[in-house]
């Protein structure tokens, strides 16, 4: 085996050691073989999927700190798989996610799908579907999957906002693809970690622990006692022995949070700015005139305490009631107000959808495709929506933009559909900053090259011409 060194991201290849059981225990609950970590790791097992693709890609960045980080990741891929050109064969096994939503809602590392083509996710019982990447963040090395299951899936809840304990048990889990479970278990040795590599800093705040970290496991659980999510593998350290690394359960809620909101994830016109009181509850900090809420007789300062009887102390609280409710359905809201308690009925009404394909015309000066049309659906990779034309008048047009670039974020939301650029510029107003990444891709051979390119520019108020072919 090849000496490797510095921070090693966890990609799926390895050997792993399978793990039985993952539905049901074999034996008697009392026995004395049954200790919390047989029972944490029965409750995790069913959640932990493999994740996949038909294809990766090679990335070039024109940022010089994104671009050392993707030499490195090449690095990491060849000494992984043994060839100068990684990841070209079909259906390679990348890493690991887990299951946050019964709904198909699914966590990852960021890196274990930045470089696929397609997305494939098998679930712990082999059944395979295709994935949607959501959203994802880099800096914090996370993203969210969606797959449309036939059923609602088994779910990891996540650990409560309380920080780790230091020397707590944990438990490392991944499942690679058609090797079945793989489990470590040991302790939390640290928190509020930072990683370096090369002198730039990769990570901050995350948790070391000393479980056995192996190829595969990134972007798997890693689960404490009570069987709840308390962070996401990351990554393991070489020059030193048991050292591991993982995202950590208060960083995760913070992006899911801004992620699954009832307007992006359920598409109703909920129309409430919340956050956690000090007292318990969510307290009303603004509200739009326009939403489910208001409507119902919500007000500023107002204090909610519940959701259908589900008490509401977090984001991810009334997440989870508003998800498990049909568009047109009623949520009773229980209120704090005045010092009195009091109780509201919201009918969830869908969001109006602005019309993507308008906005970036008037906004960005461009003209998108759609991912399913002609352009897209034959796109090498089906990511972003094709850029067809672009206005002199555009903001783009100072860039560099060959024919056949797609868009591929918003403001680090990425954008599958004109309904999602819709909805993203749609919140913003006219001459406000907005963040793109737009995706060039160009094929030699059996390679794939995909280069990334993030650009800042301002809104435009309205369309000023007629669009035109860019020679850009």
């Amino acid at each position: 085996m090849k000496t490797r060194v510095g921070l090693a991201l966890l990609l799926g290849w390895g050997v792993w050691v399978s793990a039985a059981g993952a539905e049901a225990l074999p034996v008697a609950t009392g026995s004395a073989r049954v200790t919390p970590v047989v029972r944490a790791v029965s409750r995790a097992l069913p959640t932990v999927v493999n994740i996949g693709t038909e294809r990766m890609v090679s990335v070039r960045y024109d940022d010089p700190l994104r671009r050392r980080r993707g030499d490195l990741m090449e690095q990491w891929l060849r000494e992984f798989l043994g060839g100068p050109t990684p990841g070209y064969q079909p259906q390679q096994s990348l890493g690991s996610g887990v299951i946050i939503d019964a709904a198909g809602y699914i966590l990852t590392n960021y890196h274990v799908v930045e470089r696929a083509s397609r997305i494939q996710v098998t679930l712990a019982d082999g059944t395979t579907y295709e994935a949607e990447r959501l959203a994802g963040d880099e800096t914090g090395d996370l993203a969210l999957l969606k797959i449309e299951a036939d059923a609602p899936l088994p779910v990891l809840p996540l650990a409560a906002a309380e920080p780790p304990l230091l020397g707590e048990t944990v438990i490392v889990v991944g499942n690679p693809f058609g090797l079945g479970h793989s489990v470590s278990v040991g302790v939390l040795s640290g928190i509020n970690r930072e990683a370096r590599h090369g002198g730039q800093v990769l990570f901050r705040d995350i948790l070391q622990i000393d479980a056995a970290v192996n190829p595969g496991n990134s972007g798997g659980p890693l689960v404490n006692l009570d069987g709840e999510l308390l962070g996401i593998s990351v990554a393991f350290y070489e020059q030193g022995q048991n050292i591991g690394f993982a995202v950590p359960i208060s960083r995760v809620r913070g992006l899911l949070e801004d992620w699954l909101t009832p307007e992006t994830a359920r598409g109703v016109a909920w129309g409430v700015t919340w956050a956690p009181a000090p007292d318990g509850g969510l307290e009303v900090t603004a509200l739009d005139p326009d939403g489910s809420a208001q409507q119902a007789g919500l007000r500023v300062g107002d204090r909610v305490l519940a959701l259908d009887g589900r008490p509401v102390n977090a984001l991810l609280d009334a997440y989870h009631v508003l998800a498990g409710r049909r568009i047109n359905e009623r949520v009773t809201l229980q209120v704090a107000r005045d010092d009195g308690l009091l109780e509201l009925d919201a009918r969830l009404r869908p969001r109006p959808r602005p019309d993507g394909e308008l906005l970036a015309a008037e906004r960005l000066g461009l003209l998108l495709g759609a991912l399913d049309g002609p352009l897209g659906a034959a796109a090498p990779i089906r990511r972003g929506l094709p850029i067809l034309e672009i206005h002199r008048d555009s903001p783009l047009a100072r860039w560099e933009v060959p024919p056949g670039a797609r868009l591929l974020q918003i403001n680090q939301t990425e954008v599958h559909r004109l309904d999602d650029v819709g909805r993203l510029l749609d919140e913003l107003p006219p001459g406000a900053p907005i963040n793109l990444v737009l995706l060039l891709v160009e094929e030699q051979g059996r390679l794939l090259i995909a280069r990334t390119r993030a650009v800042r520019v301002e809104t435009r108020p309205a369309l000023g011409e007629s669009p035109v072919i860019s020679d850009q």
